[in-house]
């Protein structure tokens, strides 16, 4: 039998609240079983709620737990049955530190899953000495327990899409509560019904207290937001208005290419070539990021292509005017302006602008953007990176969620 101390030794190592180790035995040389005992006599009766410490079984079964230094451990626990004094009911104690009707402890289990989602199920389970079935009801029971709490106090949301394969069409919907920089949901489907369900479980209350929601240039959400979230404003996103801009720009700089490709003075066509070639990134580059050598790029291009010139500083012209420090009222007449001498060179992103400018001007109140939910997205994909692809929703939702649980 070990000595006192050892065994108080062995209690302060397993750090066990209310615990204290009885015995222990090494089943093979790297497995250790401890057996232990509950200090705390008592127990409250689930049906009267009278406590009792009136004995009517005990019932040992074998919990595993974190391991100790180099050993795997194991505990032999025993979860009495009391019967209760008072309405005469039996019932299981309650043990804090493991589930009814589990074989690992809370902590292993926490353990465990830190280990999912940096590497994956299989190597978790077979370092842990768990099954993959195990583990995988880990990770199902701890999804359930904060799927369980909704989100309460929601002020700016923002609601942006992903793709769950890599050039898949599968758009998945994310939801991001902008204050919190946290996802609160993972929506298999970005259409209007499977967005409308999940913000009608939030309830109206919740539904109520939300001031701003940041979209992509998307009607279907801009729609579902006027017609679920009475208080809210929509604000379209600013960077994906400069993101049709670029793609403008870029796409008029693709014809430049190709006209002057076939333009048959050589000399001519050299020189236009020479300016157009490597131009791409410095036109799309705000100019204050641009080095010497792209302002230079950027100077031959506007001698050889004076147009595609015009429209980078137009290009830049709006985004000064997202930068300045502005009231809604005084960016309207600017974008009015802007729209008015940029039509020929950009008349898919004035119409776009045109439409949504009720929304775009919203950003000038309290600059609310989508770029938190789209470092979000990021972070999602290199997620999935790193898990080697989850082509099942609920196993890539899931893993999802528990990250920013655990890791942020």
């Amino acid at each position: 039998m070990p000595s006192n101390s050892l065994l108080h030794f062995i209690t302060k190592v397993i750090n066990i609240e209310d615990i204290k180790v009885a015995n222990y035995d090494f089943i093979t040389e790297d497995e250790i079983v401890v057996e232990i005992q509950n200090q705390s006599k008592f127990s409250q009766c689930p049906r009267c709620g009278k406590t009792t410490n009136k004995t009517h079984q005990n019932h040992w079964y074998m919990v595993r737990d974190i391991p100790m230094s180099d050993y795997q451990v194991i505990l032999k626990v025993n979860r009495r049955q009391l019967k209760c004094t008072e309405c005469h009911q039996v019932f299981s104690e309650e043990l804090s530190f493991v589930k009814t009707r589990r074989t690992y402890t809370k902590r292993l289990a926490m353990k465990v899953i830190k280990e999912v989602l940096e590497t994956n199920v299989e190597s978790a389970a077979r370092r842990n000495g768990m099954t993959v079935s195990e583990v995988e009801t880990l990770l199902k029971e701890l999804e359930a327990d904060l799927l369980k709490e909704k989100p309460h106090q929601i002020k700016k949301l923002g609601i942006d899409e992903i793709t769950q394969l890599k050039g898949g069409k599968n758009y998945a919907a994310v939801l991001v509560d902008l204050e919190t920089r946290r996802p609160i949901a993972l929506l298999e489907k970005r259409n209007k019904v499977v967005i409308a369900e999940y913000l009608s479980s939030l309830g109206s209350e919740v539904l109520n207290q939300i001031e701003e929601v940041s979209i992509d240039l998307w009607m279907p959400y801009k729609s579902l937001i006027q017609e679920m979230l009475p208080n809210a404003q929509v604000v379209a996103d600013r960077f994906h208005v400069m993101k049709q801009i670029n793609q403008e720009l870029d796409e008029r700089r693709k014809q430049e290419k190709r006209a002057a490709v076939k333009i048959k003075s050589r000399q001519e066509r050299e020189e236009k070539l020479a300016g157009l070639t490597h131009s791409k990134y410095p036109l799309l580059k705000k100019k204050e990021s641009l080095n010497d050598q792209e302002k230079a790029k950027i100077h031959s291009l506007q001698k050889v292509a004076p147009e595609l010139g015009e429209m980078y500083r137009k290009k830049e012209a709006i985004r000064d005017i997202f930068e300045s420090q502005i009231t809604s009222d005084e960016a309207l007449y600017k974008f009015l302006e802007w729209t008015e001498t940029a039509y020929k060179f950009f008349p898919k992103s004035c119409r776009t602008i045109s439409r949504w400018i009720d929304e775009i001007l919203a950003y000038f109140d309290h600059r609310t953007t989508q770029g938190i939910v789209e470092g979000i997205n990021q972070k999602i994909k290199l997620i999935k990176r790193r898990a080697y692809g989850l082509t099942n929703f609920n196993s890539f939702r899931r893993r999802i969620l528990l990250n920013w649980h655990f890791c942020c």
